[in-house]
């Protein structure tokens, strides 16, 4: 990856949707076809991993979003099976696996209390977890966004 890539990339984390011309205008190569390869070599690298909107989820009535903190039992691999159970769970954003007391952070966003409770029965039913704690967010000050990391 060279500094064209990391261009473009800046471009693309802030707005996916810019035109391939624009993008190598702003980048010095004005070639839409390079633009292009460069994308997909990014893609097929990995590090693009997908071109999505970024949704206003609390105008969509996603409004009730926790933290859950989860201890489980130890045994081989636990790690990736059973942040892949967790992964799995309805209206999960986020798991996070962690050191520490705690295994893992999920973050889920919901649309009402009843939506959380139903994730809270599936997790507490997996035979994996010992414990797990929650906290339900009051307001957000700084949404997740990647956008402003320096590549």
């Amino acid at each position: 990856m060279d500094e064209f890539d990391r261009r473009i990339l800046t471009i693309l984390k802030n707005d996916c949707d810019v035109p391939l011309k624009e993008i190598g205008k702003k980048v010095g190569l004005f070639s839409a076809s390079a633009i292009s390869k460069r994308i997909n070599k990014l893609k097929e690298d990995g590090i693009i991993k997908k071109q999505v909107a970024l949704l206003d989820y609390e105008k969509l009535n996603f409004d009730f979003i926790s933290i859950i903190f989860v201890k489980t039992k130890y045994h081989k691999d636990y790690a990736q099976i059973i942040g892949d159970k967790l992964k799995s769970l309805p209206n999960v954003v986020a798991v996070f696996f962690i050191l520490g007391d705690i295994d893992f952070v999920i973050l889920t966003v919901n649309r009402n209390r009843q939506d959380f409770l139903r994730i809270m029965e599936k997790l507490t039913s997996m035979d994996e977890i010992e414990r797990s704690d929650s906290r339900v967010v009051a307001y957000t000050i700084k949404d997740i966004d990647f956008s402003s990391i320096e590549l």
